[in-house]
């Protein structure tokens, strides 16, 4: 951990140092993950940080959320609650990460693409619908920065990062997945479904 190294006021001096010898338009984010938890703890704990940052002088323009997601684990609740304390800091979000994995009910473990039944990708679909149409609805259009998907296809074996899992809007042969039509959605603002995309 930085801190453990630079001590509390790292972020203070990465932002000075970036204002310093950046250019004068660039934008500042803070980014994290986990930020979406039901507890919301996290995420409290990093707006007072951005409180403690900016009482040292420097200033944070925007605050990023990686959301590395599972679908029946992660809960709306915990999403919309998220948002709604990230736009409340009046400060520009972004959703910088977004991904998501399938976890069955009672499962400790999430399923991998090769056993991801077709109900359960629209399952997917839909989470992404409302995710995506939730960022709209809470987050002022005056703060949103933009969705960045984290991959446009699913995980492959030789992945570090969820190998195996049907995290993509696409598969890894680029077929499009009904996570592809609730992503569109949502940026359409459509209500979820759970027909076919």
């Amino acid at each position: 951990y930085w801190q453990d190294y630079l001590g509390k006021d790292y972020a203070v001096r990465a932002i000075q140092l970036a204002r310093k010898y950046g250019n004068a338009d660039d934008k500042l984010f803070i980014n994290d993950y986990g930020l979406e938890s039901a507890d919301q703890k996290k995420c409290k704990g990093l707006i007072d940080y951005i409180s403690y940052v900016e009482s040292k002088g420097v200033k944070v323009d925007g605050i990023g959320t990686q959301m590395h997601v599972t679908c029946g684990q992660t809960t709306l609740d915990g999403v919309k609650a998220m948002l709604t304390n990230l736009a409340a800091t009046g400060k520009l979000i972004k959703i910088s990460e977004l991904d998501m994995g399938y976890r069955a009910t009672g499962a400790t473990a999430n399923m991998l693409t090769d056993s991801v039944k077709f109900a359960q990708a629209q399952e997917m679909s839909v989470f992404y619908q409302q995710i995506v149409k939730a960022y709209f609805d809470i987050v002022p259009a005056a703060q949103r920065y933009g969705i960045t998907h984290w991959s446009p296809l699913d995980s492959p074996k030789s992945s570090s990062w969820r190998a195996q899992e049907p995290i993509g809007l696409w598969t890894e042969k680029y077929y499009r997945k009904p996570a592809y039509g609730g992503f569109a959605d949502g940026l359409a603002g459509k209500a979820a479904t759970t027909t076919n995309q």
